[in-house]
């Protein structure tokens, strides 16, 4: 099979700029990135960025690291002489119109800039409309992370369905944790070692098992008072989640 030595990228952001640092970091050249404006960065010495598509070079492997909603656009601008991976885990193959050879290189994790990952532990999906470039991809992949696999689109937006949940819909309880404690003039760092023991118990229990909790107990009588304490935004998302757990266990969720 081809092993790419050379790549280029179209995006720049949180996914855009930790795959190319990591890429870089594998041995392969990022010849250039195209950016919305021209930038320069000192992490990559040697790369051209650009902003313009169409001075991309032809024929080599192009990762497109953009919105879901921009991936079409992108991909009308590409000729069919170059073959394209996108990194979206919600895309579906079948539902974008490319003449030449296109896949996915999809890593199922959060990225942020300044803030490090170990990309080896990252899995990494790849799909493809040719099976030389599904492996050349996997291959690719196979170079970042130890744990490569083949996904087709109705399994690969399963796990995207997921990842949203584990992710960024615990993130945003996070922050309404922390917006609460700011409020009360409270520190959120105290609950840090709370978070860390969530996540550590996952690491060898089912989330079932190790589910705690005034409404794992089906203490109405603490939930309703928790409820009390809340504003009516907040108090719909407590009350929806915890009729969600009681009925899980089985529990009165009579609110």
């Amino acid at each position: 099979m081809l092993k790419v030595k050379q790549i280029s990228i179209i995006g720049f952001g949180n996914v855009g700029y930790e795959l190319s640092k990591s890429l870089l970091s594998a041995g392969i050249s990022i010849t250039h990135i195209c950016t919305r404006s021209v930038i320069e960065d000192s992490n990559f010495p040697n790369t051209v960025f650009l902003t313009e598509i169409d001075k991309l070079p032809i024929g080599q492997l192009t990762l497109i690291c953009v919105q879901d909603s921009e991936i079409k656009n992108v991909l009308s601008s590409i000729p069919a002489e170059t073959p394209c991976a996108y990194t979206s885990g919600a895309v579906r193959l079948d539902q974008l119109n490319c003449k030449g050879e296109l896949g996915v290189f999809y890593p199922l994790q959060t990225f942020t800039k300044g803030v490090a990952v170990d990309i080896s532990e990252v899995p990494f999906f790849i799909e493809s409309n040719s099976e030389q470039f599904e492996q050349t991809l996997f291959d690719l992949a196979r170079q970042l992370s130890k744990n490569v696999k083949y996904a087709n689109s109705e399994v690969r937006s399963k796990l995207h369905l997921a990842g949203v949940w584990v992710n960024n819909f615990t993130n945003h309880i996070n922050f309404i944790a922390k917006e609460y404690l700011d409020g009360q003039n409270l520190d959120f760092e105290d609950l840090k070692p709370l978070l860390k023991e969530t996540i550590r118990k996952l690491e060898s229990n089912s989330p079932y098992d190790v589910q705690t909790g005034p409404a794992r107990r089906g203490d109405l009588e603490t939930l309703d008072l928790h409820m009390k304490m809340l504003n009516s935004d907040r108090k719909e998302m407590y009350q929806l989640i915890s009729k969600s757990i009681l009925k899980t266990y089985g529990k009165n969720d009579k609110l």
